[in-house]
């Protein structure tokens, strides 16, 4: 993601020195079959040497083209190698030696995934294209576009000005992100910001709310209303928390999960879209019209996304800053919202929830894969809980506040939290006293537990 680019991605606004690659092309969707084909033209990219070209494993190129319609050798496609969703590409020379990237390079390519009917998969997640009966989701994470990934700066580039035109036999809505959702056959997309591009099509129907949409629900446009009036406050909220404002308009997007989440919602970000699973839209809200707690955190979760996105996603600790710095803001905004009590009994639950389980310390994380779904959602926030009991919330806040801005220009470790901290009015001794006890200790994660269970009100255990 090291180019020039004003990403916003809840994933955010971030600032690089080149011209904003840009892709136009045809998508062709056969719903009944899971059928995806793309013909691309991607431009305006940085000079990279060291670079992939992402694509979901499940798409088959066709060709690679270079601007005058010549065709470009490329390595990847025997013994490829898995880079998330996608497989890892590069262009190569006569003699089979890699080169560096193309400015600009057409490409061409398909794929067809499974259509899920009665019958469910086992997982689901945010980089799976999804395709059941009635929509087909299909998000930046799951690269069904070509991404570009810097190997130097361990970042991807996946947000792209478009001009996309989608066409589809059955579909009877299709949304780009960044972009209203448009119904009919044959839709064309265009945008001149740049945006991580989540498709979503099938037969669906939205509802506009100021310039905000609903999309795939069947609730009412006053019910709507009183939806966004509530999602406002939390963005005012981050927005006076945090000093940066939401600029863009927020699509809310229905779409029906793969997997059976029994009682459970699940909810990503793809900023400014938000997709939301097994979530029953009709009853969010009290008779006070304002959002039940649990949604609150749970809208205020993905919104802290438009801050700790994109931007943090890179480098051996990135689901550490990804979600454990949304759920921490979570937290405090539910405070804010309802009660320190109330708030407490989250953190007794987290602090219960892992007593028993290892975990390696944070501090001496070598490998993403290493920071695990509890790692992120529950760990991750009791120890930026434990960083705010021992500095206190308004170093913790502006702590985070440089932390975004330096997240701009590279990839956040422990170092620069410590250089954020210290900028902030935490002393070096102490910053280095943290880091051995809850960082780096053996002893780390009791050492949070123990640190929390003191200073809450509810402590069950």
């Amino acid at each position: 993601m090291k180019i020039i680019i004003c990403l916003l991605i809840c994933f955010y606004s971030i600032n690089i020195s080149f011209s904003q690659p840009h892709i136009r092309g045809t998508v062709t969707l056969d719903m009944e079959k899971g059928y995806i084909h793309c013909e691309f033209r991607v431009s305006n990219l940085p000079e990279l040497t060291n670079y992939k070209i992402l694509l979901n494993h499940g798409m088959n190129i066709k060709y690679f083209r270079n601007k005058k319609g010549q065709l470009i050798p490329y390595n990847g496609y025997y013994a490829g190698k898995m880079n998330g969703e996608g497989l890892e590409y590069y262009f190569v020379n006569n003699q089979n030696v890699k080169i560096n990237l193309e400015s600009t390079f057409e490409i061409e390519y398909s794929g067809a995934f499974p259509v899920y009917k009665k019958d469910l998969n086992g997982f689901d997640f945010k980089g799976y294209i999804a395709v059941n009966e009635n929509t087909l989701r299909a998000t930046e994470q799951s690269k069904w576009y070509p991404i570009l990934y810097d190997e130097d700066t361990d970042r991807r580039i996946d947000n792209y000005t478009y001009d996309i035109t989608v066409n589809t036999k059955t579909s009877k809505s299709v949304f780009i992100n960044g972009n209203p959702p448009k119904k009919g056959i044959s839709s064309v997309f265009k945008s001149s910001k740049a945006f991580p591009l989540f498709l979503f099509a099938g037969d669906y129907n939205f509802v506009k709310v100021k310039g905000n949409y609903l999309i795939n629900t069947d609730v009412t446009e006053d019910v709507s209303k009183k939806i966004f009036e509530n999602i406002d406050s939390i963005k005012l909220y981050y927005k006076n928390l945090l000093g940066t404002d939401f600029k863009d308009e927020i699509y809310i997007i229905n779409h029906k999960a793969v997997k059976d989440l029994k009682n459970g919602s699940w909810g990503f970000n793809t900023y400014p879209a938000f997709g939301f699973s097994n979530l029953n839209f009709s009853k969010l809200l009290t008779k006070e019209n304002k959002f039940k707690e649990n949604r609150y955190k749970f809208f205020a979760h993905e919104l802290a996304h438009n801050y700790f996105g994109n931007n943090v996603n890179s480098g051996k600790l990135s689901w550490f800053w990804l979600e454990g710095t949304a759920e921490y803001l979570s937290l405090v905004a539910l405070e804010d919202y309802t009660n320190k009590k109330n708030v407490d009994g989250y953190y007794a639950y987290y602090c219960k929830s892992i007593k028993k389980k290892k975990f390696i310390p944070l501090n001496d994380i070598k490998n993403k894969k290493q920071i695990n779904s509890d790692y992120r959602y529950i760990l991750g926030p009791l120890i930026f809980k434990s960083f705010e009991i021992s500095f206190g919330r308004k170093i913790t806040i502006n702590t985070l506040k440089t932390l975004l801005e330096l997240s701009k220009k590279q990839t956040l470790d422990i170092k620069i939290w410590e250089k954020s901290a210290i900028k902030n009015g935490v002393s070096r001794e102490s910053f280095k006293t943290f880091k051995k006890d809850f960082l780096s200790s053996n002893m780390f994660k009791e050492n949070n537990i123990n640190l929390i269970r003191k200073t809450i009100t509810k402590t069950t255990y």
